[in-house]
């Protein structure tokens, strides 16, 4: 006989983020920053940092070791400390082990006086990670080449104006400051007088750019010479001499400097004003799924504000059945429709782009060139994809930053917690349900077995006794066997009426039909209903005088006032009171129903009107359904009234109280009445 060894199940790792950073100044930020790239991307974290060793290290910037274990502590990561490449490409290839699937570099430096990492050292963990597999996918604190230093020179700060505006304005300037110097040339020496006009240099670079520096430059030095120098009012190749070369080289460089900085300060107060509006709008979004009751309105707000954000089209792409997302992502081909906007269409191959998206659930998917610029990111929670969002038509230079990547990674994040957040909430809902019907039914079978059996037995066992012996019996037995037949089929008959109108309820398909009644009247009809129950003990009826009437269906008021009849009988001892009390109280008139029989505890008081539900310190053997105090809250509160049950404890009896609202009838009532 064959024997199969059945194969052990492997073992997923754990995905772990390597971080490799030599000692820098900036050391907790990056740290920092590093945590935050794990965390999105559902890793742990493991560093590698330069042991601060050397005096090139403490030039460096040494760093506070505790600190930095105290903060690598707080973020649950591993330190593995190496002095040489060595020690680094052996720590790296030990934690291969530990499933290294991403490495992200600290900074670089560029120059051998400068903090990071080397050229050769770069190198070194480039070799190791293709070794163990693992990639590198991101760069901390990445500095840009030299040469593109030279795009911080914006020529034109603002665009919006006529290219003609910053020259005028220039212009304008160095006007004042040819003004200044006359006025005040006097005064001080010429050769000092270069610095009003310096000042003229710095306004125009800082408020216009660097193509106004270099003309506000030109021209300062233009009237310089012209004006100011001896010969005055003429050039005679004054230009060409050394001091006006350097004055020139001076008025060049600080406009380079100040249109530098200029545009460096507009650029981080643009990015520092983005970043307010992207904080402004995941909270909005935070709030928007906060306050969303479905799915629908968690998608709403979903494709709202990625709008917002991204200036694209937003589309958001779900399975046919959200509960099935799991299934469906565990498929081969799992289904998905346009959830929001209803109205976008998408073509088959965008949708299969999704379909591959949602199934790998990699960030970001991206269209031909063909297709336009769109990208397709999954809506990932703790354990599977539940959507897929589409941004159309963005902007290149957008889609190539890191803060769009980050940005929507983030959006999709919060709203991937959102969706399952949901998810969850109705498998919940389902589950309470499901047991809920599940108690119900129990309940109901076993009171069907109970409390339907016990009227049936005698029934039968009456009837099968008159057909057997009937002859022989003398006529008061006989008699009695035939009532007591009758008195259990009309137990029986109230416990159907319950049930059925229990579910008449419960769907809805109870409707009171109203009508002026007297309070006195539902009384007294009640009690003729119900005088044969009623024998055994003493009935007191205390009716105020001129009650209002009320507005309410008499029929099924009636059954109430049966119903709580019934209940004070049942668990009130024999030859005990029962007592009727009908009077106003506020706006209500009350109808109060005693007895004194056992009570009920405190804690079970807003318990007895619930389905099925029996006192634990009643007696099993009393025969009913507990659905009498149910049916009896549904009719009172269908007729926009309370009920409630009153009870000092066991022992002390209990009052079943009734609210009905007093209301006025119209005048064609009034003259019904």
């Amino acid at each position: 006989m064959n024997t199969t060894t059945p194969t052990p199940a492997k073992l997923v790792p754990r995905r772990v983020v390597g971080v490799v950073l030599d000692i820098h100044a900036d050391l907790e930020a990056l740290i920092r920053e590093a945590a935050w790239i794990a965390r999105e991307r559902g890793g742990d974290m493991r560093l590698f940092l330069r042991q601060p060793i050397g005096v090139a290290l403490w030039l460096h910037g040494l760093p506070d070791i505790v600190r930095v274990e105290s903060l690598a502590a707080r973020w649950k990561a591993d330190i593995a400390w190496w002095r040489d490449e060595a020690e680094l490409v052996a720590g790296l290839a030990q934690s291969a082990q530990g499933a290294i699937t991403d490495i992200i570099l600290g900074p670089r430096r560029k120059w051998p006086w400068e903090s990071g990492l080397s050229g050769t050292t770069t190198t070194t963990i480039e070799t190791a990670a293709r070794s163990i597999g693992a990639h590198i996918t991101q760069e901390l604190g990445r500095r840009r080449h030299y040469a593109q230093i030279w795009k911080d020179f914006e020529w034109r700060l603002d665009q919006r104006r006529p290219w003609f505006h910053d020259y005028v304005l220039s212009a304008f300037a160095v006007s004042i400051a040819a003004l200044a110097a006359k006025w005040i040339g006097s005064t001080i020496p010429s050769a000092n007088l270069s610095v009003l006009f310096l000042a003229a240099v710095v306004y125009s670079a800082s408020a216009y750019g660097l193509s106004a520096g270099l003309f506000t430059s030109a021209f300062s030095l233009a009237v310089v010479e012209f004006f100011f120098i001896e010969p005055r009012y003429s050039f005679d190749n004054k230009s060409l001499s050394v001091e006006n070369l350097l004055l020139l080289l001076m008025f060049v460089v600080v406009a380079s400097i100040t249109s530098n900085l200029a545009a460096r300060l507009r650029s981080q107060a643009h990015k520092a004003e983005r970043q307010a509006i992207e904080a402004r709008a995941l909270f909005q979004l935070t709030r928007d799924i906060a306050v969303a009751v479905d799915t629908n309105g968690i998608f709403h707000a979903i494709v709202r504000q990625s709008e917002y954000l991204f200036e694209c089209d937003a589309i958001l792409l779900a399975p046919f059945k959200l509960s099935d997302a799991i299934d469906s992502a565990r498929t081969r081909g799992p289904s998905l429709q346009v959830a929001f906007p209803t109205n976008a269409h998408l073509s088959q191959a965008e949708i299969e782009l999704a379909r591959a998206t949602f199934t790998d659930g990699t960030f970001p998917a991206r269209a031909d060139a063909s297709a336009g610029p769109d990208f397709y990111f999954p809506l990932v929670s703790s354990d599977f994809p539940v959507a897929v969002l589409v941004l159309k038509n963005i902007s290149p230079e957008r889609s190539r930053s890191e803060a769009f990547r980050r940005l929507v990674e983030s959006l999709c994040r919060i709203a991937a917690i959102a969706v399952e957040r949901t998810l969850r909430k109705h498998e919940l809902e389902n589950t309470r349900v499901l047991a809920q019907t599940e108690k119900l039914r129990s309940a109901l079978l076993s009171s069907i077995s109970h409390d339907f059996g016990t009227p049936l037995a005698s029934i039968i066992g009456s009837a099968t006794s008159l057909l057997s012996y009937g002859v022989n019996y003398p006529a008061d037995v006989t008699n009695e066997l035939l009532t007591t037949i009758m008195e259990e089929a009309e137990r029986l008959n109230r416990f159907v009426k319950n049930v059925l109108q229990m579910n008449k309820l419960e769907s809805g398909v109870l409707v009171p039909r109203m009508q002026w009644a007297d309070a006195s009247d539902l009384v007294s009809t009640a009690l003729d209903a119900s005088h044969r129950r009623l024998q055994n003990h003493e009935i007191y009826v205390d009716v105020a005088d001129k009650l209002p009437l009320v507005h309410a269906d008499f029929i099924l008021m009636e059954n109430v006032l049966i119903n709580l009849l019934e209940n004070a009988v049942k668990y009130a001892p024999m030859d005990t009171n029962i007592q009727i009390t009908v009077r106003t109280m506020g706006n209500d008139v009350t109808i109060d129903v005693s007895d004194q029989g056992r009570g009920i505890p405190a804690d079970e008081l807003g318990a007895v009107f619930d389905k099925f539900y029996r006192t634990k310190k009643r007696d099993s053997t009393v025969p009913g359904t507990g659905l009498g105090l149910a049916i009896c809250k549904g009719i009172v509160e269908a007729h926009d009234g309370t009920i409630e049950a009153l009870s000092e404890g066991l022992g002390h009896g209990t009052t079943i109280r009734i609210r009905l609202p007093i209301k006025e009838p119209g005048d064609a009532e009034m003259a019904e009445i």
